[in-house]
């Protein structure tokens, strides 16, 4: 497979599977597939060492500690929406008025919340599921060989990116990450953070080899 292609898949694997992560509570069989793939547990450093983990049912880990957790963390206290953090009244904005709306259609990106259960467009998960339809639209560029949508689809990354999440995205992912009460949901976090902060530094790296970036 070409290596750009390669590069890319990866980035919207990742993408998909942190975004699955935040979304929602955990199921018995994405947990099954951590537990039993090798090069995803090592994504959960903690994790792997909690005895909880080792020694309690699937089951009974995510009714006993993990549901517990994600509710506590991403629905009771530490609300996962930009507009809770870029706007002086915190509160959530479903709105049209929401610039992360508005940057969505911008770019023909609509979300129905009808098939979700988020409250608002600007929620991580789905800030991160947009990212992987700029990457998505980088590589069907790069397919046509088309140069300048390809140059496009790189820079919308980086706006998107710049002017929102990472506007709120880290800091955000550190507060959730020093609140969660199990190993599971710190790892998820700190992938989650380190992740973004890598792939911004990748896409910077891809527009200056290609000199794109002015």
């Amino acid at each position: 497979m070409d290596d750009k292609i390669q590069e890319n898949q990866g980035r919207i694997n990742m993408y998909a599977f942190i975004s699955r992560l935040l979304i929602e509570e955990i199921d018995e069989n994405l947990l099954e597939k951590i537990k039993n793939n090798p090069d995803l547990l090592e994504l959960f450093p903690n994790t792997k060492e909690w005895e909880a983990f080792k020694t309690k049912s699937t089951k009974e880990l995510i009714d006993e500690d993990l549901n517990v957790d994600y509710t506590t963390v991403f629905i009771l206290n530490a609300y996962p929406y930009e507009s809770v953090f870029m706007n002086d009244e915190g509160h959530i904005n479903p709105t049209p008025t929401n610039p992360t709306l508005q940057f969505y259609l911008e770019h023909g990106y609509e979300i129905d919340l009808n098939k979700t259960r988020v409250l608002s467009p600007d929620h991580i998960a789905v800030e991160l599921e947009f990212m992987i339809t700029l990457i998505q639209e980088q590589l069907k560029a790069y397919s046509m060989i088309d140069q300048e949508g390809e140059k496009k689809a790189l820079n919308l990354q980086k706006e998107f990116m710049e002017n929102h999440i990472l506007q709120w995205a880290p800091i955000y992912l550190m507060a959730a990450r020093d609140m969660s009460e199990t190993p599971f949901y710190y790892d998820v976090c700190q992938m989650a953070l380190d992740f973004i902060m890598t792939d911004y530094e990748y896409i910077l790296e891809q527009l200056e080899a290609e000199n794109v970036g002015k």
